[in-house]
């Protein structure tokens, strides 16, 4: 038996905190069915495939790329490396220098203390990022799963609508999606995490057949 679990999932709730470009829409719930009226409870939800604690598939950036039904369960739930990197400041870089001589699994979760500004529009700006030497350096190492507490392995203070499509157009979830591994995005709680030792991850997805990304439930445990 486990001893322990932390939950790593926010809420998808109605005017939750969500990227704002036209391709990541809003939140919406609507009720269907009622207890007084058709005798039970059900409600229509709308929400893009990168809303909340979520996971990129090789598809979000790569043509023809793996999609999120297709990637294999015993990659989603096994031994994690949790590196605390909270005391990184802001727009500070993830370089070779900062990984160091960390021994790594196959499954790795970033902690930058980034869930302290979850809700605001702070969430989406200024937060540590991933120098393209530090993904490939991970890629080498093996790493086929990187999560984090931020919206994104990238620099924050690119313009996106100045670069989409091109080369400058988030290079480092490019790198990791690319050479086949998938992302994990908003994860919450990692405050809660004191004791980086011995944990596990499991990180579910929707079976969202041909879909690049997906909502999922993520927690740890040891």
């Amino acid at each position: 038996m486990f001893e322990q679990f932390i939950d790593l999932t926010y809420d998808i709730c109605e005017g939750m905190t969500t990227f704002q470009a036209p391709w990541h829409p809003i939140v919406s719930f609507k009720q269907m069915g009622r207890i007084g009226f058709e005798g039970r409870e059900t409600r229509e939800i709308a929400f893009g495939t990168h809303t909340g604690t979520h996971m990129d598939a090789p598809l979000h950036f790569v043509m023809n790329g793996r999609s999120i039904d297709q990637i294999p369960l015993d990659l989603l739930i096994g031994e994690v490396t949790i590196i605390d990197f909270s005391s990184l400041g802001e727009n500070e870089v993830v370089s070779l220098d900062v990984l160091g001589e960390i021994t790594l699994c196959k499954r790795v979760v970033f902690k930058f203390g980034w869930g302290s500004r979850w809700g605001s529009r702070n969430f989406y700006r200024d937060y540590p990022f991933f120098s393209e030497e530090a993904a490939y350096y991970l890629i080498k190492q093996g790493v086929q799963l990187v999560g984090m507490d931020t919206p994104s392995p990238d620099d924050s203070r690119t313009k996106l609508i100045d670069v989409l499509g091109s080369e400058l157009d988030s290079p480092v979830h490019k790198i990791f999606l690319q050479n086949g591994a998938i992302l994990v995005e908003y994860l919450a709680n990692l405050n809660q995490v004191i004791e980086s030792e011995g944990w596990n991850i499991c990180v579910l997805p929707l079976r969202l057949k041909g879909a690049d990304g997906s909502p999922i439930r993520a927690c740890i445990f040891k």
